[in-house]
């Protein structure tokens, strides 16, 4: 039974992997240089040298992240119980937070004399070793309420794959790779300091542009196509990997939702097998086939589409809302931050929202930037995390936008088709009697040709024998199976055409399943509603503007549940085709004895 506290968990190993890799670049910046600087009165800066034990110790924290890394990693690959391996990698994980905390807190209360003329800060190295250990920290405890709960579902291999997804990672990795690695060629080139080299390498791949630092050097410049190319395409690659994520978590969510009710259909099907192999010998058939599977009824489609419908209309609101006011926390706070670390330029509330929207939004005019060191420091920071958050809430507002506008203009559409039906009322009935009788015509001709066998092999006397009696029956059945195996053929014809084609937003799934179900329980619909009550009316399905704009269910998800149909259609047929035969031997083997 999935729990509820396991699906709130259920992306925070990918989180963490991938906020691993972020705080481990974070610590090699760390390592780098010092932590603290003097500004001397003539507005020289030099970097205070850090000790032995402080580069050992930073140099420890970096190779424990290292470790947990290459184990999350691992254990996300193989396909042995993942607890073990998740325990190692918060343990060490925690012991390089420990550590670098350990040095942040020996280095900021130390007391250093200088020069009343002169001025000690620290540098941005310091305050890229305090994200680093808080991100060590939250990883460590998103993880281990990950652990806790593991054990309160059991995942198939794929299913496991899927949660425990390691491509973002390694994409993830490759960016942060891209951004280190630019950012020492072009310190080297250019002469820039390496600090100051990644905060460019972040602004120009992720297409900010800020501009107040940029390659003068003809090399530096002709080196920036090949390296601006690369570094686009794989933020393109790290968002394409997000948004796969995201859905693919999201058809896991709602597969264990309606787990309950392709549970209880395969219940019955279950017991109904095992009740048939228990009959004894002598009720068996000649020919052993295995039972007539279970269909859906009714109540079991209610109950299903209700889950999903509510499901995906929740699931794309709550997207929305939750990026909005995310994207609105970091544009809000973020620029509150950047008016506190730039009170040097003495900026003010409302530059700062200025510069943070047009950063956000990768305008990038460049009249406004930070210059301070934590306020570069956390520009890096911030906007790893506010492009992807601004990129999903585009993509959302856009989805969901064309989705509606999708909608308007098919109800638009069926809306202008009844009028014109209305206008033209006897074209109009015979198309949907067409619809409504599949292979009608075949129908009434077969059902004919069945009846002329039944006057031909009457005898002249009025006395029947009982092979002539059993011969009727037999092909009568055989044309029964034939008759409803053709009608189950062309429903199944339809689905798969519409498979191939675009147009299965197109399909009616209610009105759908209302054809389908007579053909899969031609006795009765399968539960207590009435036989006259379809699933449209029982949706309210019936052409209003709000209600065509409700249906909020992706193409991928219609499409599994086309499948689903075409799976209980074909059953259907095989079963309709094995009785046929089963009474064809039956009447042959008493015709012989």
């Amino acid at each position: 039974m999935v729990t509820r506290w396991w699906l709130a968990s259920a992306n925070f190993p990918v989180v963490a992997g991938v906020l691993c890799t972020s705080a481990t670049m974070f610590n090699i910046c760390a390592v780098s240089q010092g932590w603290r600087e003097i500004i001397d009165p003539d507005g020289s800066v030099r970097t205070i040298d850090q000790p032995a034990w402080a580069v050992v110790l930073k140099a420890v924290s970096v190779a424990l992240a290292v470790v947990a890394y290459i184990v999350l990693l691992l254990t996300m690959i193989s396909k042995r119980d993942p607890v073990k391996g998740f325990i190692v990698t918060i343990l060490c994980w925690c012991a390089s937070a420990a550590t670098l905390l350990s040095v942040i807190g020996v280095i900021a209360g130390e007391h250093t004399t200088v020069d009343p003329r002169q001025t000690l800060r620290y540098t941005q190295n310091y305050f890229y070793g305090t994200f680093a250990a808080s991100h060590y920290v939250l990883i460590a405890v998103l993880l281990a309420i990950y652990t806790g709960s593991v054990h309160s579902v059991h995942l198939t291999h794929e299913e496991r794959r899927t949660v425990e997804c390691t491509s973002i990672i390694l994409r993830v990795t490759a960016f942060c790779v891209f951004l280190l690695g630019g950012a020492a060629v072009y310190a080297t080139i250019e002469g820039w300091a390496f600090m100051d080299a990644l905060y460019w390498a972040d602004y120009t791949l992720l297409t900010i542009g800020i501009g107040n630092i940029a390659p003068k050097t003809h090399l530096g410049r002709s080196l920036l196509f090949p390296y601006a190319s690369a570094g686009i395409l794989n933020t393109g690659l790290v968002i394409t990997s997000m948004t796969s994520f995201t859905e693919e978590m999201r058809e896991l969510s709602i597969k264990f939702k309606i787990e309950e009710v392709h549970s209880g259909i395969q219940g019955r099907q279950t017991s109904h097998e095992y009740a048939g192999n228990n009959r004894s010998d002598k009720e068996k058939q000649p020919l052993q086939m295995p039972a007539d599977p279970q269909y859906p009824n009714k109540a079991d489609l209610l109950k299903l589409q209700r889950i999903k419908r509510d499901f995906y209309r929740r699931h794309r609101w709550m997207t929305l809302i939750w990026s909005g006011v995310a994207l609105f926390l970091l544009w809000l706070v973020s620029a509150a931050i950047f008016r506190r670390s730039e009170r040097s330029q003495k900026w003010t509330y409302f530059q700062a929202l200025y510069f943070t929207y047009t950063s956000l939004t990768t305008i990038g005019y460049g009249d406004l930037y930070p210059t301070s060191n934590f306020g570069k420091a956390f520009f890096v920071f911030w906007s790893l995390l506010a492009v992807p958050v601004l990129t999903n809430l585009v993509a959302a507002m856009g989805q969901l936008g064309f989705e509606k506008l999708t909608y308007l203009f098919r109800y638009l559409w069926s809306f202008q088709a009844s009028r014109l039906g209305r206008m033209n009322p006897d074209a109009h009935r015979e198309s949907e009697r067409n619809k409504s009788v599949p292979g009608s015509g075949i129908t009434n001709d077969s059902n004919s040709r069945a009846s002329e066998p039944r006057n031909s092999m009457q005898p002249s006397n009025g006395v029947q024998s009982s092979s002539t009696y059993e011969k009727k029956e037999s092909g009568k059945s055989l044309v029964q199976a034939a008759q409803r195996s053709l009608d189950l053929g062309e429903e199944i014809h339809k689905l798969i055409s519409t498979l191939q084609s675009s147009s299965t937003t197109q399909l009616d799934l209610y009105t759908e399943w209302d054809r389908i179900l007579p053909l899969l329980h031609p006795e009765s619909d399968g539960c207590d509603l009435s036989e006259t009550t379809s699933l449209a009316t029982l949706y309210g399905h019936t052409g209003t503007v709000l209600q065509v704009l409700d249906t909020d269910r992706p193409t991928t998800d219609m499409k599994k549940e086309i499948l689903w149909m075409l799976k209980f259609l074909t059953q259907k047929v095989c079963s309709h085709l094995r009785e046929g035969l089963e009474r064809e031997q039956s009447g042959r083997s008493n015709t012989q004895s």
